[in-house]
């Protein structure tokens, strides 16, 4: 399992790490890829960047190296499933914050931006599948999956989205998350089916936000959502019933078509997807040039796909 995490806050760093992008930590993953508790207690150092705490949060993984790291460095979590974080120099060590001199940060994650706001791949991405274009500091575009536009395409598309604009951002050819740093504004943004999902929750003052939503549960220790549940057995062919709710509490997906805003900590759901109204009719459009519409479309992402 893969997928993205990150999290924003008035607070300018919850999990400080230095350089603009840190290589791959060493481990393996649990079968559910999760995160060890983020220990409240302090831990003991064997070697620079390596410790434990002795956090109460249980993770679900079953990888040796799976889990949040507390403390000062990547380190162990207690409870079921939480791993051993690897010692420098696979460890991210890296400074700590000044909210409470604490660290928290997946372990077995490449980090592709850091504080404020920090984002990390988690997972078995290949290289080709994360890309990061940077016009300055301060702005950035990461994206992640199977995506066919060019780095001068990515490097435009960055630009036009600072200005607010983020429709283009899903129309290239392929399957994939972009993810948009402008200043203290991050942009995440889902696609038109809902295949590329993306969670978020509060955590810490600020909000949190995934491509799963099992490591936010994990996170922040969420109870199941018996509603959510009782709906999905309820109505299993009615997507509606479950509106934006995941089995896990606190824990809620962006709808399709729409992207998360986050302002330092501060969040916002937004609609990119033109919506037709209802007062003035639609242009019609010759079915034979829709059909062939979608072909072209499809035929350019799984080429995107198996190139």
């Amino acid at each position: 399992m893969r997928w993205l995490v990150g999290w924003s806050s008035v607070a300018a760093g919850f999990a400080s790490t230095t350089g603009p992008r840190a290589g791959s930590v060493s481990g393996s993953y649990g079968s559910h890829g999760s995160y060890g508790g983020n220990g409240s207690g302090p831990g003991h150092a064997s070697g620079p960047g390596a410790g434990h705490g002795s956090g109460s949060g249980a993770g679900y993984g079953s990888g040796s190296d799976a889990g949040y790291g507390s403390g000062p460095g990547v380190g162990h979590g207690s409870g079921s499933g939480a791993g051993r974080g690897s010692a420098s120099p696979h460890g991210y060590g890296g400074r700590t914050s000044a909210t409470e001199g604490r660290t928290v940060q997946p372990v077995g994650a490449q980090l592709l931006w850091g504080d404020p706001d920090p984002l990390w791949a988690v997972g078995d991405w290949r290289p080709d599948e994360v890309r990061v274009i940077a016009v300055d500091d301060h702005t950035r575009l990461a994206v992640l999956g199977c995506c066919a536009a060019s780095d001068e395409e990515l490097r435009l598309g960055l630009l036009t989205a600072r200005g607010g604009a983020l429709r283009h951002l899903t129309a290239w050819p392929g399957s994939y998350t972009a993810v948009v740093k402008a200043g203290r504004r991050v942009t995440v943004t889902g696609d038109l089916a809902g295949a590329r999902p993306v969670f978020h929750t509060p955590w810490d003052g600020g909000t949190a936000f995934a491509t799963a939503a099992l490591p936010l549960a994990d996170l922040v220790e969420a109870q199941l959502d018996i509603g959510h549940l009782a709906a999905l057995l309820a109505c299993p062919e009615t997507p509606e019933a479950l509106r934006d709710t995941t089995p896990y509490e606190g824990v809620r997906r962006v709808p399709p078509g729409h992207a998360l805003i986050l302002r330092e900590g501060s969040r916002e759901i937004t609609g990119y997807e033109q919506v037709a109204s209802l007062a003035v009719a639609a242009a019609e459009t010759d079915p034979r040039q829709a059909v062939e519409g979608v072909r072209d479309a499809l035929i350019e992402a799984v080429r995107a796909r198996l190139t």
